[in-house]
């Protein structure tokens, strides 16, 4: 048996060698079956040529092949770093892009403090060039007064994990000494283990004078807010005592009206008194003209008193609280009452009264004199305006547990934006051309006030050349939030 031992020589790294060219034929491999040997440097790698010529060159081939797909691999695997190589350039472009355009100054040092890295803002704060900071101990730009501080928190911040923020003093590029807030971040990134330190500066001055000014501003708006404050105070303390001068005034003027109206209704009977002597003949017997003198007396006097009597009501309604004697009371009586007390004026100035009976048997909860004043001066307001020939009617009806009283003229009517201001008090409207038509302006304020206190109202509608409703609304049943009548009512 024979061995025959080939010699390879290596000229170059395997990583680096390419083997190319077409594949050996068969006389090829022959002549490469004879021994041969092929220095490779230190290295030798013996191969032990098969017993036969055939076996030798399969053998060949296989590790031809074998070496073409190591090839491949170390090709593929030489693409693969070289594209991670180009990525990773791209990403370490693009932090230094974003480190270098940083609004913020940031700095990276060792644990020890010596910068770095530094970023074109750090560079603008400091006044000197990123190339020069780099080498430079960073304590060396803190003010003196600060930097023991600064070295305390140094060492700290070598064993911190995390974020630490501290305040510190920085002389700046033009000399000045500004405070400064640094967030230093610690991180384990060196090969050797050792700990560098990420610092982002924000210069706390901006802020600083933003405050001040705020709390320049505040002081400014807390002392026009008090000043503003006294003032109301002084305008509301002059306001009530204006309220009260006006009350006291009130309060003179309604016992003046009160006490006035009884002072008129002392002679005022005295007067109706000696009117009714003269009517007996008691004294001698009255001619004709004389007759008709003391008629006219008895009415001025019946006018007088009733004018009177108005004024003492509307005293009483400001005054004070008016007691209300609230009970179920007939509504259609009621209403017949109050219409024969105006009866007479109705004759006496031609004008035609109708009314529409309803239902005798139903009742109202409500005060049945208050009720009987209020019709009443419904009625003689209502005559009062319609001229001699025309007509007034009433009607009522119950309209969701309200009884609904209306009396309707054919007068002049009442302008739209005039109906309110007739139930103000003292107030009067007429038709231009036309005379007074006498009165004291009271009897719908006084009305709507007293209806209002039974838990109803008074309301009006007009059209001119037409005629005027008022229409009486008061519940059927106890509805009344009180039973007392304040003056604060009287403002209608």
């Amino acid at each position: 048996m024979w061995r025959r031992v080939i010699c390879f020589r290596q000229t170059a790294p395997l990583g680096t060698r390419k083997l190319t060219g077409p594949s050996p034929n068969r006389s090829d491999i022959e002549r490469f079956t004879d021994a041969l040997e092929v220095s490779r440097g230190r290295d030798i790698v013996h191969y032990e040529g098969p017993p036969s010529v055939r076996d030798s060159q399969e053998h060949l081939l296989a590790a031809y092949e074998q070496l073409s797909v190591a090839e491949e691999a170390l090709r593929a695997q030489h693409y693969a770093i070289s594209e991670a190589r180009r990525a990773l350039e791209v990403q370490r472009n693009r932090y230094h892009t974003l480190f270098d355009l940083a609004p913020d100054p940031y700095l990276v040092t060792d644990e020890l403090g010596t910068i770095e890295e530094a970023n074109l803002a750090a560079a603008g704060l400091f006044g000197v060039p990123s190339a020069v900071l780099i080498g430079k101990p960073l304590v060396s730009f803190v003010s003196v007064h600060s930097r023991p501080d600064f070295k305390a928190r140094l060492l700290g911040a070598q064993s911190a994990e995390g974020l630490d923020k501290w305040m510190m003093d920085t002389r700046v590029r033009d000399g000045r000494v500004i405070s400064m807030e640094a967030t230093v971040a610690t991180l384990e990134q060196r090969p050797d283990g050792k700990k560098c330190l990420c610092w982002l500066l924000h210069d706390m001055t901006a802020r600083r004078e933003t405050e001040e000014s705020m709390q320049a501003l505040n002081r400014s708006l807390n002392a026009r807010v008090a000043q503003r404050t006294r003032e109301l105070e002084l305008a509301l303390s002059g306001e009530q005592a204006a309220r009260k001068e006006a009350e006291t005034a009130n309060r003179i003027k309604s016992e003046l009206f009160a006490r006035l109206s009884h002072e008129f209704r002392t002679p005022l009977h005295a007067v109706s008194g000696y009117l009714e002597i003269l009517e007996q003949n008691i004294h001698g017997g009255l001619n004709e003209e004389q007759r008709k003198d003391v008629d006219r007396i008895h009415q001025a006097q019946d006018h007088l008193l009733a004018l009177v009597n108005m004024i003492l009501d509307f005293a009483k309604l400001e005054g004070g609280p008016i007691e209300l004697s609230m009970a179920e009371i007939p509504i259609e009586e009621t209403l017949r009452v109050a219409e024969s007390l105006v009866a007479p004026q109705f004759a006496k100035r031609g004008v035609h009264y109708s009314h529409r009976v309803g239902d005798g048997s139903l009742t109202v909860f409500a005060d049945r004199e208050k009720v009987q004043q209020i019709v009443v001066n419904l009625l003689a307001n209502a005559v009062k305006f319609t001229p001699p020939g025309g007509s007034v009617e009433t009607e009522w009806r119950v309209e969701d547990e309200t009884l609904v009283v209306r009396v309707r003229d054919t007068g002049a009517g009442i302008p739209d934006d005039k109906v309110e201001q007739i139930f103000e008090p003292f107030v009067q409207l007429r038709a231009p051309g036309t005379l007074p038509a006498g009165g004291t302006g009271l009897g719908l304020p006084i009305s709507r006030d007293l209806a209002r206190a039974m838990g109803g109202d008074v309301r009006a509608t007009s059209v001119l050349g037409v005629g005027s409703v008022f229409t009486l609304m008061l519940p059927l049943r106890k509805r009344a939030s009180t039973s007392k009548l304040s003056a604060s009512n009287t403002d209608g």
